[in-house]
């Protein structure tokens, strides 16, 4: 088996990412199908119903594939600042949504942007008035349906992160800001992306994490950290 950045699954697939190919397997561990349709690709995305696989690339590019028919649906150039599109994704509940932070103006500003799945179409696209604002990571929970935002609020004279937040997403605004010391911002960011990833053994290689021992039987959330900061 390949050495993939992310490997994750559901009850009937799983996926594996080389940042090159992406690959898909049944439960009992037969390759199924594999795909080459963007480079630089590390954060795989499975919807709520299990049939669509979104591939996000650090090119800026996002790759829509069915699961089911196995084959490539829709990809798509979201942004032409290239290298810099790191951050995570993730579809709404009922699978109607999917919700993509992006950076357009340069590698540190972002946005974040809503796209109907019907046809991946942008439906809207926020938090992006705020220049001094970056947005590192976005979370669903399942069980409130609730989303959750974690990021940080760079000081306007010098650039640089001053202010780290976890915050709720209502009506498409910030609400319930909960301020947060620097060093839990960026513990959580890289348990996180780890947890995205499925905790592979590479992106432990490659993760800024300190403490890797056990990570994995963690189950840290941004609910998690909201509930225990607000």
């Amino acid at each position: 088996m390949p050495s993939f950045w992310s490997y994750i699954g559901n009850e009937e697939y799983n996926v594996g990412c080389t940042g090159q190919t992406v690959y898909v397997y049944n439960k009992a561990g037969k390759e199924l199908a594999k795909f080459k349709d963007i480079k630089y690709a590390y954060h795989p995305v499975i919807s709520p119903d299990g049939d669509t696989l979104v591939v996000k690339s650090t090119e800026g590019r996002l790759a829509v594939y069915s699961l089911s028919e196995l084959c490539l649906k829709k990809k798509f150039r979201f942004s032409k600042v290239d290298g810099a599109q790191d951050d995570n994704c993730c579809f709404s509940p009922d699978g109607k949504e999917f919700f993509n932070i992006e950076r357009h103006v340069d590698s540190l500003k972002t946005a974040l942007s809503v796209y109907d799945t019907a046809d991946f179409s942008l439906k809207r696209r926020i938090l992006q008035d705020n220049f001094d604002m970056v947005i590192n990571h976005i979370e669903c929970d399942a069980e409130t349906q609730a989303y959750f935002l974690l990021g940080y609020f760079r000081d306007p004279v010098y650039g640089v992160a001053d202010k780290f937040f976890v915050a709720k997403l209502r009506d498409d605004r910030l609400e319930d800001i909960a301020y947060i010391p620097s060093e839990q911002h960026w513990y959580y960011l890289g348990f996180l992306d780890l947890k995205d990833k499925g905790f592979t053994k590479k992106a432990k290689q490659w993760s800024e994490c300190n403490d890797l021992d056990g990570i994995e039987l963690k189950n840290h959330s941004l609910k998690e950290l909201w509930d225990n900061t607000i």
